[in-house]
């Protein structure tokens, strides 16, 4: 399964604007449905070893709440949790495409 998470729509987020909050329910839903893809076809372990134990969709949530003017969560924390959520989605679809390459073998 070719992935490419980090794209054109995930760098909209850091301009924390309504397009912002778009591309972040949006990005929630795909590595949401990613994990539902990977656990039938490979299992829950699987999913919890390549999207990081659900830490992906839970940065990204914690970003959202940011944006959506929670006070429990500052904007340094949408920061730090910008940032891993794209460091663990990028390692992600490295293992992602990687595995597909050797499928392909």
């Amino acid at each position: 399964m070719s992935v490419k998470l980090v794209d054109h729509s995930w760098t909209k987020i850091i301009e924390r604007d309504a397009f912002a909050k778009v591309a972040l329910r949006g990005k929630i839903e795909e590595v949401e449905q990613l994990a539902e893809a990977i656990r039938s076809k490979d299992g829950e372990e699987a999913a919890r070893n390549v999207l990081n134990d659900g830490l992906i969709v839970h940065a990204l949530k914690r970003c959202q709440e940011n944006l959506d003017g929670s006070t429990s969560v500052t904007e340094q924390d949408f920061w730090v949790c910008y940032e891993f959520a794209t460091t663990e989605a990028r390692k992600a679809e490295k293992i992602l495409n990687e595995d597909e390459s050797e499928d392909d073998e």
